[in-house]
């Protein structure tokens, strides 16, 4: 594998050095809580809009989605359909209620709503499912780089988490948001380039023929034909998971609703979701034919040194490891570069909101209700930084834990769904009805989260066929339905 460039090293470090920048140029000046967690309620829609792009459009989406298309087809496009719709019922029932009593933090809606219990219970299944998820993210990163340089997977990890530190711990949500952006525009701009070069080698007319005869081009599958609970391809499962598994993240999941929550006010916010919705759609597409790209690619110039893996005790092409193999070996002195600060934006972009969110979340909702602190303002932001730290250490760890997890994509949403359940299912009680109890809502969200996980495992181990979709979605209905049996609650 050769060593970068020097034109390489330069367009890395002009990337770093504009990271760190940005980061502590806008985020230095607010020293209160509501300045580090909620940028003082000041941020522009557009910025937000950029950094909830740069959020969602993770590593999973820049290194796993062209997996997808280079081993399937653009079917996943079908689950878009049903996350541009979830992001209106996002902006006029979550946000409503989110903005009208101006919380730091969603699962303060839940204390208002039902109780202490509710609030804690949610916040905890936040802290736990932001880390496993992010985990999965800094793990496809930091694989990604090791294929591409031959960098030590562990160190790797380690300079991700201090380079976040650095910024994210100075300028808290602020600092998030306009990092975000420009790194939104490099690993856009990042999968341009990458398609425009996959076309000059091999034309487009060959990606099209060969994808269309190997039907990499398919999108919609109008009927389930391996059986209603079996096909993950069908479309109208498709479509009610992408609807489902959005309301969860992006409305639920604090790491995405937290820079929402810094706009001026709510119809700004909503702005930012809606619009994000009609980027998101065509930024899959880029990213899915980027791996149809690359499949045509190794069809007409074969490299026997493409990364392998067992399955079943058979050697197959890791479509993982594809396009960051592409990275290393193919492309020339300087794309190379940009390719790399493709890479590490969708890195860092989504392990920085996720350090901040996850900190924040453990002052406000875990560490001033619990132990009844004082409202002196710095202290607090100190603290929260200190648990940023202790967030970084964590997500390493875990990222060396899953280093061997499965397909990229997948396994994100897989670890995600466990407690999106039961984080979903009892938003929904929230916002849906008059129903619900605190106590009650406890049995409701660990019941949903634990069938969930339960139909998961049965389903990795053999003993049962599902489609990966249903887990989440039986844990979410089993959530619902079990927390809106009491009456009571309160009107919020």
């Amino acid at each position: 594998m050769d060593s970068l460039s020097l034109p390489d090293l330069l367009i890395i470090l002009v990337y770093f050095g504009s990271v760190v920048f940005l980061g502590i140029r806008f985020g230095r000046r607010d020293e209160s809580m509501e300045g580090y967690v909620a940028g003082g309620r000041k941020v522009p829609w557009l910025a937000v809009l950029g950094s909830l792009i740069a959020t969602e459009i993770s590593a999973a989406t820049f290194l796993g989605t062209p997996g997808v298309g280079y081993a399937e087809n653009l079917g996943y496009l079908q689950m878009g359909i049903g996350s541009l719709l979830a992001r209106f019922v996002i902006a006029f029932l979550f946000l409503g209620a989110f903005y009208k009593l101006r919380y730091l933090s969603i699962y303060q809606y839940l204390a208002t709503r039902f109780g202490g219990g509710s609030h804690y219970t949610a916040a905890s299944f936040f802290l736990l499912s932001r880390v496993m998820a992010s985990s999965v993210r800094l793990m496809i990163a930091s694989t990604g780089l090791h294929v591409i340089l031959g960098l030590p997977f562990g160190w790797t990890m380690i300079g991700f988490a201090m380079l976040c530190l650095i910024y994210a711990g100075i300028g808290g949500i602020k600092a998030v948001i306009w990092t975000d952006c420009l790194q939104a525009v490099v690993f856009l701009t990042a999968g341009l380039v990458m398609l425009w070069v996959l076309q000059d080698q091999v034309g487009w007319s060959s990606i099209l023929q060969t994808g269309g005869e190997t039907g990499r081009l398919e999108i919609f599958q109008w009927t389930p034909e391996q059986g209603l609970f079996l096909d993950s391809n069908w479309f109208l499962l498709a479509v009610v998971f992408g609807f489902v598994n959005t309301l969860a993240m992006q409305g639920t999941d604090h790491d995405f609703t937290q820079r929402m929550l810094t706009c001026k006010n709510v119809k700004e916010a909503q702005r930012g979701i809606i619009a994000s919705g009609f980027i998101a759609l065509p930024t899959a597409c880029l990213f899915l034919m980027v791996g149809v790209g690359l499949f045509a690619y190794y069809q007409q110039i074969p490299d026997s040194s493409l990364p392998t893996k067992l399955v079943e005790g058979v050697a197959v092409i890791d479509s993982d490891k594809v396009f960051p193999h592409f990275i290393s070996t193919v492309l020339p002195a300087g794309l190379r570069g940009l390719l790399l600060c493709g890479v590490l934006a969708a890195a860092m972009s989504s392990l920085d909101s996720a350090m901040a969110a996850l900190s924040s979340s453990i002052v406000v909702d875990l560490y001033k209700p619990f132990l009844g602190v004082s409202e002196n303002a710095r202290q607090q932001v100190w603290v929260a930084r200190i648990f940023m730290g202790v967030v970084a250490i964590a997500l390493v760890s875990i990222a060396w834990a899953l280093q061997s997890g499965g397909q990229f994509i997948w396994l994100a949403f897989k670890i995600a769904g466990v407690t999106y359940s039961g984080l979903l299912g009892v938003f929904l009680v929230g916002l849906l009805s008059k129903r619900g109890r605190d106590r009650w809502n406890l049995v409701a969200m660990i019941s949903g989260s634990a069938c969930t996980a339960v139909f998961l495992l049965l389903s990795e181990k053999g003993y049962i066929e599902l489609a990966g979709q249903w887990p989440m979605l039986i844990g979410v209905a089993i959530t619902f339905t079990l927390g809106i049996i009491p009456a009571g609650g309160r009107n919020v």
